[in-house]
């Protein structure tokens, strides 16, 4: 519309509002939420798990809506075979006629192994595995226990270089694999009351465990529906967009078959996960389920599902997927054309209990709905406040002076968290915020926050925010535990976001210079200007770093500068974690060096300090990429 029309527009809105124009503001057009509003998610009534954790019904029954209550191999149809119950994700083995393809190869070698022995239990012989195809790149690394001398492995492009990518050298990865520490409760004890309920929960050692990861030789298309013929079988490969870029779902026509990757599942699809990620848009996922019930299938297993059989079942099953994640959608989308911000979307979000009532054992819906509005319309809710807010602190002093000071603030902390209740102790985590915000180290909003932050993951069905609320509890009281000792997430971002010198060593030269872009500290680096190039042993290319306007650009170079630098991987790396100056006597490297700031690293000389009992690289492979 041209900006005449939309001025006409205007004025003739304005001209008949006039009438009202002395009137008093009205109220937002946005419903409110009543004060003692929670999302259903949050349940005072607990349960405790054979573990002994003190939980809700849903989370202690959370194995079993993934199909994971126990070891099994189930014969779903002639010649397909659901192998499931050795954690969240299973195999599925078809009797082809040249030979067995199995789709996933679980998260370990010895899984796989033991997978692989009950297949063969169950079908009464050993088998022959002509093919392996790829849901995804999550459950690659029990490969080897699959693979026989010919067999041919599948899966989309962006698979193997999604992968490489999770495991390597990354300016987020500390962030991402804190976050999801906190959210797989890896560092919660095995049993009482803190443990994790249900598999949802890993320990240490799922990311310690051996890999056999071998990448795929034939590749999927990005976005492509492929019909092809894998081991004698005819299987349709398609798009599966859920978690992962390099997901696919699978349909064996003959055995009216779907397989797919985190579609189909006992809970809600996560559109949000608590540890931060991309945004999975809904759309596309919504997209790739009715192509799913086009196929009209029998059977539907998925990797994180219990399989359904049946056609009216299926269909069922795939309607409730898709109509959970487009209400979320379409509801938040109707709220924000009603002027509501993400939180007052969240609040009034209405899904029918038949839709939600049991499917909140991962995430939580109120969670989903902020993202889509994030998603869709970014973090401006429209007050004008947030434009250029207070700082937290200042915010924090402000509010507390308000209220009668800190010892008022911890009287009602106090007060509402002895009183419990869901109102009262997320009361009690508002309050307490604002005390840590001031004082980090007080001691009584610590106990008061992390009973709090207790009291609420024994009542959440979501397994995402259990892990935070519980992780949060444990390290405040100094319980968060790796090998015996405390650790708090502080520390955990600081290890795993610290390259190894192995890693860096091995890492291409343009990923050790694109991790010192993140290094620049502007207000070292404001008005700095180095030029010079670089050359490293065993890498042909000529290399140009320039500072300028407080960033790094670097690039490939015709020539030497006059300023140029010789150095071995292992210097390379070395400078990277300022282990080693390149300067010498050199002033322009000198001041390239004082504009980097290496703060968040891990000091070298306490490398090992910090006993997380998690390798990094291992953690990388995982952690920050579940479903």
């Amino acid at each position: 519309m041209k900006i005449e029309n939309l001025l006409r527009a205007a004025l003739v809105f304005g001209a008949a509002s006039l009438a009202g124009a002395g009137d008093p503001p009205k109220p937002s057009a946005a419903p409110q939420a009543e004060a003692s509003w929670h999302s259903p998610s949050l349940t005072m009534e607990t349960v405790t798990a054979p573990n002994g954790a003190i939980t809700t019904r849903v989370a202690a029954e959370a194995n079993v809506g993934f199909g994971a209550a126990k070891k099994a191999v189930d014969s779903v149809a002639p010649g397909v075979f659901h192998i499931r119950g050795w954690g969240i994700a299973h195999s599925i083995a078809i009797e082809a006629p040249q030979g067995w393809i199995i789709v996933d190869t679980s998260d370990s070698t010895r899984v796989a192994a033991e997978m692989r022995a009950a297949l063969e239990k169950a079908v009464g012989h050993k088998i022959k595995v002509a093919d392996i195809l790829f849901t995804h790149w999550h459950y690659a690394d029990g490969t080897g226990a699959w693979k026989d001398k010919g067999t041919e492995l599948w899966g989309h492009e962006f698979l193997d270089s999604n992968r490489s990518t999770a495991a390597g050298v990354n300016v987020l990865r500390g962030t991402y694999n804190a976050r999801a520490i906190a959210q797989f409760g890896v560092f919660h004890p095995t049993e009482g009351p803190d443990a994790f309920p249900n598999l949802l929960g890993f320990t240490p050692e799922k990311f310690l465990a051996q890999s056999s990861y071998v990448a795929p030789s034939h590749l999927f298309k990005n976005g492509q529906i492929a019909e092809l013929t894998i081991a004698g079988e005819p299987v349709v490969v398609a798009p599966n967009r859920s978690d992962t870029t390099d997901s696919v779902g699978f349909y064996f026509p003959r055995r009216r078959t779907l397989v797919s990757n985190f579609m189909v599942t006992g809970a809600i699809f996560n559109i949000y996960t608590l540890r931060g990620g991309a945004y999975r848009d809904p759309a596309p996922f919504i997209e790739d389920l009715r192509w799913m019930e086009s196929k009209n299938a029998e059977v539907l297993l998925d990797i994180h599902g219990p399989g359904v059989k049946g056609g009216a079942a299926v269909r069922e099953a795939i309607h409730r997927s898709a109509d959970q994640v487009q209400l979320i959608r379409d509801q938040t989308l109707r709220m924000i054309a009603q002027g509501m911000n993400a939180r007052q979307a969240a609040e009034n979000i209405v899904m029918p209990a038949a839709l939600r009532d049991g499917y909140e054992g991962y995430g939580q819906v109120e969670s989903h709905v902020r993202q889509v509005y994030n998603g869709t319309l970014g973090w401006f809710g429209g007050d004008v406040y947030d434009i250029n807010p207070l700082s937290l602190h200042d915010e924090a002093a402000r509010t507390i002076e308000m209220m009668g000071g800190a010892n008022a603030v911890r009287s009602a902390a106090d007060k509402a968290v002895r009183e419990g209740g869901l109102a009262n102790w997320r009361w009690g985590l508002k309050l307490t915020t604002l005390l840590l915000t001031l004082d980090a180290q007080d001691a009584a909003a610590r106990q008061l926050r992390a009973t709090a932050s207790r009291a609420l993951g024994q009542r959440t069905t979501s397994a995402n925010a259990r892990g935070f609320y519980i992780t949060e509890a444990l390290q405040l009281e100094g319980k968060l535990l790796a090998k015996g000792q405390p650790v708090t997430l502080d520390q955990v971002r600081t290890f795993l976001g610290t390259p190894s010198l192995n890693n860096l060593t091995t890492a291409s030269v343009a990923t050790n210079l694109e991790f010192i872009r993140y290094l620049v500290d502007p207000r070292k680096a404001e008005g700095r200007h180095v030029l010079f190039t670089l050359s490293v042993a065993g890498d042909p290319k000529l290399w140009r770093v320039e500072l300028r306007n407080c960033v790094v650009v670097t690039g490939t170079a015709e020539k030497e500068e006059a300023t140029h630098v010789r150095l071995t991987r292992e210097e390379l790396a070395q400078f990277v974690l300022g282990q080693k100056s390149i300067a010498g006597s050199n002033s322009a490297l000198a001041s390239f060096e004082a504009a980097l700031d290496r703060s968040h690293l891990m000091p070298s000389s306490t490398e090992k300090a910090v006993p997380l009992g998690v390798d990094p690289g291992v953690a990388d492979r995982e952690l920050s990429t579940q479903p």
